[in-house]
This record gives structure tokens, C-alpha cells and sequence, in this order.
């Protein structure tokens, strides 16, 4: 066998021919049946089916061991092996896992998965009555950018250090546009907090259904020790909702809130006409590049992810078998092509730019439906990707109505609320830096 081996890297010719002459070696039977159509010798497409389906499986083996290899890599760098280390992750850490997740890991469905959890928070009437009041989400000229907003905030809260510039100020922006409706009583605790618990449940949810991996016991532990840090800095209430108030570590953290969601999913979330205009506003963002005749099947196709609960509330209809054979036949496909034809990603996915020197605007590089905060660049105006776009009906960047010079952190908002709450936000992001800790966030546990 090991001189095969040698022969296979020295001599791949030499193997190539003894694999042909194998192939198309007959015995006496078969030269007599000819297995009903012939002479083999006359056959070379069988060498060939074998080099191929050898050549493949060895690509199969190779990938996946590369995959894997690259999540041990991963696993041995931070050093959390077992629940003892765990309890002791710091939110530094759990920062640069989840950041590894979006960048390396699963940067696609990671995405998909926060989108799929805004929507889920808009199967409450609690929720979409007041959005659909504010019609920031609910209305067609609104929409696109309140929904880049929204994940410009996750992303840079999500991919900068905990005590960072960056990171506080996409907080201390959130809790500012949260505030006025925190303060009125419209927002209750229990809505921001089903926020958080499925920010936290649905990438979990999504990658051990979907992806090519479901995430290791260390990713669970960085996501729980992630938004548990993001929840204190929202200064959302536990106590009285879970059912304990503190967490060995960010696993507990996630079984406690999943438990609770999943709870009061079955208490609150029901049907309302409010839930079915927020949810169709936001489906018409994420089907604006896809033909209209193929938009009610893509709707069913959503409507199998979305679940019976979910559907129910948002008040869709029962999607077909063929639509169900759809969703998970190609996201299946989607998984193993991914484990043993795709090789790891040599190379950050990246969602932003460096603050400008002079400006302090950062750029993002990523948008849904109109490109907010994105570079005119040629590439991005006049690549192949742009030219997809325009022949799709979608807009590239360089409209100054999409602030092409990218964002501060006032920017994000409402149009009426754009640069204003400064002030606001440079209190809150002084209270941060004395209570958000970069260690770990359950250490008060032990101490």
C-alpha cells in the first residue's frame, strides 16, 4: 500500500495506465457474456468512471478533513475544552468566536439565521402593532434602510471588541432608539428579551440544521456568553422571567432563555394582521431580486422554515409537499457540497471598512435591497455582480440618497432621529465602559 502511494505522487501516469489495463482486463466469462453489450476492451469510459469516482471521493476525503481539521485549529487556539474552561470564557474571547463564526465559519447562513430571528420577533402583536405604527419597517420607502440599520448595528456590535469604540456605540445607538418606547411602556421587557433569546437560538438552530457542521459545544458557549453580555448592556431583566438568575456559563445561559422562548412562543405568539403587514414588508425585501412569477412558491419555500407556529402567526397559508421537498433537498445539497467539495475559507468574509482618518464614516459592504453605506467603487458599480443587479431591476451604489460615503453611528435610525441623540449616547456609552466587562460575564457566579 505504501508503495502504491509513492507510485501515485511519483509516477501518476504509470498509475493511470495500470488502472486502465485493470479495468479492462476481462476474464474468460465475461469475454463470452460481453455483460450483454460487447467487448469491455471497447469500453475505456469504465477506466475513466473509476478514476473519477476514486478522484472525487479522495477530493470528498480531503475537504472534510480540512474542514475539521480547521475546527480542531480553531478549538486548540482558544483553549476551551470542557466545561470547567468554559465557565471561565471571557467576553473578549466569545467576541472572537463569534466573529470567527461570521467571517471564516458560516458567514451566510450565521446572517440568514439574525434575519430569520427579527422576523420570528414580529409574529407578537406587542411587536409589529408598534412597528406598524411607526411604519418605519412597514413602508416601502422606509423599510430598506431600517433594515440595513438594523444589521449595521448587529454587525458592528458583533464584530469589534466588547469595549471597543466601535462596538459601544452601535449599543449605546441601539438603546437610544429603544429608549423612548422603553420609557412609554411600549416596548416591554419580555419583547426585548425574546429578541435576545432568539439572536442566541437561531444561529444554533440553523447550523445544526443547515449547515455543513452543527457548532461545537465551545461556539454554543461563545454565542450564550456573547448576548448574555449584550443583554446586560441593554440592561434587560432576567430575574422573574428565567428560571435562574445566574449561569455557570454561556451553555446554561442558552438552555435557560431557550426554554423560556420556546414558552413564551406558545403563550403570545398568534395570529394578527399587524404580524402578516410586517412580515409581507419585510418578505418583499428579501424576494426584491426574485422574478414575480416565482415569488409565491419562494414564499412557500420560506413558510417550511418559518414552521407551523410561526406561519400561523404571520398568517400564510400551508405551503405544498413540492415546496417542502424543495427547501430541504437543496439546502441538504447545499451541506454536502459544502463538507466535501468545498475547501475552508482562506480568508475573512468582510462586512466593513476602517473608519475614514478624516470623517470617521465607515463604509459597509454589504446590503439586501438598496446599498446603503456602500463605496461607489468601480467594482461595485460596474462588476459582474453590479451588472446582475441592474439587469435584475436593483440599484448599485453611488445614489447620494444611500449615503455613499458610509455612516457614523447618529446616522443610524429613523430619518427624523439621523445625527441627533449624541448626548444620549455618550452617557450611556460612559456607564458601558464601567460595568461592560472585557473578562468573563459570569464570573460574579464564582466570586
Amino acid at each position: 500500500m505504501l508503495s502504491f502511494i509513492i507510485n501515485a505522487v511519483n509516477q501518476p501516469r504509470l498509475i493511470v495506465d495500470r488502472l486502465y489495463e485493470n479495468a479492462t482486463q476481462l476474464t474468460a466469462y465475461e469475454t463470452i457474456t460481453g455483460y450483454g453489450f460487447g467487448s469491455l476492451t471497447t469500453h475505456g469510459w469504465l477506466a475513466w468512471m473509476i478514476i473519477i469516482i476514486n478522484g472525487t471521493s479522495l477530493w470528498g476525503f480531503l475537504c472534510s478533513s480540512a474542514r475539521f481539521k480547521t475546527e480542531k485549529a480553531m478549538l486548540q487556539r482558544f483553549g476551551y475544552i470542557d466545561r470547567a474552561s468554559m465557565a471561565r470564557m471571557t467576553n473578549d474571547d466569545a467576541q472572537r468566536i463569534l466573529e470567527y463564526i461570521m467571517t471564516y465559519e458560516f458567514p451566510l447562513l450565521y446572517k440568514l439565521s439574525l434575519q430569520f430571528a427579527i422576523f420570528k420577533t414580529y409574529g407578537f402583536s406587542t411587536v409589529s402593532t408598534l412597528l406598524a405604527k411607526t411604519k418605519s419597517f412597514s413602508d416601502s420607502s422606509s423599510a430598506p434602510k431600517r433594515y440595513e440599520d438594523t444589521t449595521v448595528i448587529f454587525g458592528e456590535f458583533s464584530l469589534n471588541p466588547p469595549t471597543s469604540d466601535r462596538c459601544l456605540a452601535a449599543i449605546a445607538r441601539m438603546n437610544h432608539l429603544h429608549s423612548p418606547y422603553k420609557k412609554s411602556g411600549k416596548i416591554s421587557n419580555a419583547d426585548l428579551l425574546y429578541t435576545l433569546a432568539v439572536a442566541v437560538m437561531e444561529p444554533i438552530r440553523f447550523m445544526r440544521l443547515y449547515e455543513w457542521r452543527a457548532l461545537n459545544d465551545m461556539e454554543v458557549c461563545a454565542i450564550g456568553t456573547f448576548w448574555k453580555s449584550i443583554g446586560d448592556a441593554m440592561e434587560i431583566e432576567y430575574r422573574g422571567y428565567l428560571t435562574q438568575e445566574s449561569w455557570a456559563d454561556g451553555i446554561e445561559f442558552v438552555e435557560d432563555i431557550t426554554q423560556w422562548a420556546k414558552g413564551h412562543e406558545v403563550e403570545a405568539m398568534r395570529p394578527h394582521p399587524d404580524n402578516k403587514k410586517l412580515a409581507d414588508a419585510l418578505v418583499g425585501l428579501l424576494f426584491f431580486h426574485v422574478p414575480v412569477s416565482m415569488r409565491p412558491f419562494t414564499l412557500q419555500i420560506l413558510t417550511v422554515l418559518m414552521g407551523d407556529r410561526v406561519r400561523e402567526a404571520f398568517m400564510y397559508p400551508e405551503p405544498s409537499i413540492s415546496a417542502a421537498f424543495m427547501a430541504f433537498g437543496l439546502l441538504n445539497a447545499r451541506r454536502i457540497f459544502l463538507r466535501y467539495f468545498c475547501l475552508p475559507r482562506w480568508g475573512p468574509k468582510k462586512f466593513f471598512s476602517e473608519p475614514d482618518p478624516q470623517t470617521g464614516r465607515i463604509h459597509h459592504f454589504d446590503y439586501l435591497v438598496l446599498p446603503y453605506y456602500n463605496k461607489p467603487t468601480f467594482r461595485a458599480r460596474w462588476g459582474p455582480m453590479a451588472m446582475l443587479l441592474r439587469l435584475a431591476g436593483g440599484m448599485v451604489p453611488g445614489e447620494a440618497a444611500t449615503l455613499p460615503d458610509g455612516f457614523l453611528a447618529t446616522d443610524l435610525g429613523p430619518a427624523n432621529k439621523m445625527g441627533k441623540g449624541m448626548e444620549d449616547m455618550e452617557v450611556d456609552i460612559a456607564r458601558m465602559k464601567k460595568s461592560r466587562p472585557s473578562g468573563c460575564p459570569f464570573a460574579a457566579r464564582f466570586s
